[in-house]
């Protein structure tokens, strides 16, 4: 494909400015556009960019928002599916030191209008598509609009970002803006109520890029990693890591398997980021002998997933098609992506392949009881991480902030067990706990049991309320594609492995409902269990 666009006619300008030598993202961004000015940094199918055009566009587009008023330190939204004008917003975000706010785009306008309100958003990059919703949030807000394609019939009158590049001087401006200011503000997929900001500074963001260097790496230059996950979510923080080290990111604007096989056939193309989710898709579309590549034909050294757990059978039948090739990584909002990782050869090990790895090398994991000390080797209590990439605050929100960080530790809400080598046992959420008869029971410990089932893909274990038992274990299991699966023949595996913590019912369904972030949503599965248990 070919790359295209214009370049600026020195780029050694951009190590001119002696005030960004603290190794921030613009700093770093600058300096890989010299280092490796020709690599392509961005590619999403139809439009690439060199890692120097990339920067020549990023920089005409922070300055034209400095020409619309839009302060440097001001909230500006990005909603868009993924594309390469994604990356390029992001790009001219940082260099003009404005705050990103990534809108998810499963969400829906009432969700967009309390986020603008939270975080105080002054401008919006948006897609053609949500026309409608950013016209609302202008008149609501008064933002200012930056649509990324041209706008038709009675939005004609507005400038595209492409217009606002063409007309916009390339000037390198380094604008002042402390390490501990705000970079991004992130919503969490809170169960109830709104969202919380999470608000990462400067430097939170730079040590994510960092972390995930430190374990993923090398990146070399040249190459590439595709982002198969909304660029809303824990993909947008895979750009930095990849342009700094001279690579780059391939983004699909929607999740394509036969496209995730296609790519890896190219030489430049190594890594591979998805979502556990993705897994049995991209099995099913594997090409058969009619493909011109051939049956076989998997290219990726590395496959990187998080946002939750695999389902045992489906991460046994990823392990023995795609080798030692897949890491784990699990982070939260309020400690991105990087708290503990699972690595390749840990895939292959039957005792660590079901935890979430062991601690981030900069990053110090702690497993505390109720009191605030640490829990003996094996028992349960709530995770507590302490790093350089932790969030500074939730916005707006004090007390609750007041709540989770404490003496410079996060409390994740993450209940899990360490294991005798350190390995990092994950058992669900600290309000999923389940107490059922007087005793505590983890539900990631009794879907664990549940997953080796030959005929189970997944199983989803929560407490309902119950007049004997307060709360009774209550599994949904979702069943392996051609399989017939009984509720009784799930129970009659369960009761002799798990004793009293077996569920007490099992309800098969054919899909786990997932919320607009991907995660299974509990909240829809409790009300459709109360309402009788149809999927």
């Amino acid at each position: 494909m070919p790359v295209h666009g214009r370049v600026p006619p020195h780029p050694a300008t951009y190590l001119m400015k002696r005030k960004e030598m603290a190794l921030d993202t613009a700093y770093l961004l600058r300096r890989a556009a010299v280092m490796f000015p020709h690599s392509v940094a961005v590619d999403d199918g139809r439009t690439a960019w060199s890692l120097r055009q990339l920067l020549a566009r990023g920089e005409r587009l922070a300055n034209a928002l400095d020409a619309l008023a839009v302060p440097s330190g001001a909230s500006v939204g990005v909603l868009s599916h993924n594309r390469t004008a994604y990356v390029e917003a992001d790009t001219a975000l940082a260099l003009g030191r404005r705050v990103r706010v990534a809108l998810n785009a499963r969400l829906h306008l009432e969700d967009f209008r309390y986020i603008a309100a939270d975080a105080d958003l002054h401008a919006l990059f948006y897609s053609a598509e949500f026309e409608e919703e950013a016209t609302a949030l202008r008149d609501e807000f008064g933002l200012t609009l930056l649509p990324f394609d041209a706008p038709g019939g009675a939005a004609a009158s507005r400038t595209s970002t492409e217009a606002l590049i063409e007309g916009t001087p390339g000037d390198v401006r380094v604008r002042e803006s402390a390490p501990e200011g705000a970079a991004w503000i992130s919503y969490t997929s809170g169960t109830t109520g709104h969202p919380k900001g999470v608000e990462l500074s400067h430097r939170a963001v730079r040590e994510v890029a960092f972390n995930l260097l430190l374990e993923l790496g090398p990146v070399t230059p040249g190459e590439r990693i595709v982002l198969t996950q909304p660029m809303s979510h824990g993909a947008g923080y895979f750009a930095l890591p990849y342009l700094l080290s001279g690579a780059g990111v391939h983004v699909q604007p929607r999740f394509d398997p036969g496209e995730v096989w296609a790519l890896s056939q190219r030489p430049e193309v190594r890594t591979l980021k998805i979502v556990p989710a993705m897994l049995e898709p991209i099995l099913a579309a594997e090409p058969g002998a009619e493909s011109a590549a051939g049956p076989g034909s998997w290219g990726y050294d590395t496959i990187v997933y998080g946002a939750s757990s695999i389902p045992g059978p489906v991460l046994d039948r990823a392990v023995e098609r795609f080798g030692p090739t897949l890491i784990q990584d699990y982070g939260q909002s309020e400690a991105p992506m990087t708290i503990t990782c699972l690595q390749k050869a840990d895939h292959l090990d039957p005792g660590a392949r079901l935890s979430a790895g062991r601690p981030w090398k900069t990053v110090a994991v702690e497993v505390r009881g109720d009191d605030g000390g640490p829990v003996p080797q094996g028992e349960t209590g709530e995770v507590y991480v302490r790093g350089p990439h932790l969030m500074t605050r939730y916005r707006n929100k004090p007390e609750e902030t007041a709540r989770v960080l404490r003496d410079g530790w996060l409390r994740t809400k993450d209940m899990a067990a360490v294991d005798e080598r350190g390995f990092v046992h994950l058992r669900g959420r600290r309000d999923e706990m389940i107490n059922s008869g007087g005793f505590n029971i983890a539900p990631r410990e009794v879907e664990s049991v549940l997953s080796t089932h030959d005929g189970v893909d997944e199983a989803v274990v929560l407490g309902m309320p119950d007049a004997r038992w307060g709360d009774a274990v209550t599994a949904v299991v979702r069943p392996r594609a051609g399989v017939s699966l009984t509720a009784d023949e799930v129970l009659s595996f369960a009761r002799p492995r798990l004793g009293m913590r077996a569920p007490k019912r099992v309800v098969v369904w054919g899909e786990i409902p997932r919320n607009a972030y991907g995660k299974v949503d509990r909240l829809t599965i409790k009300s459709r269990l109360a309402e009788g248990g149809s999927p």
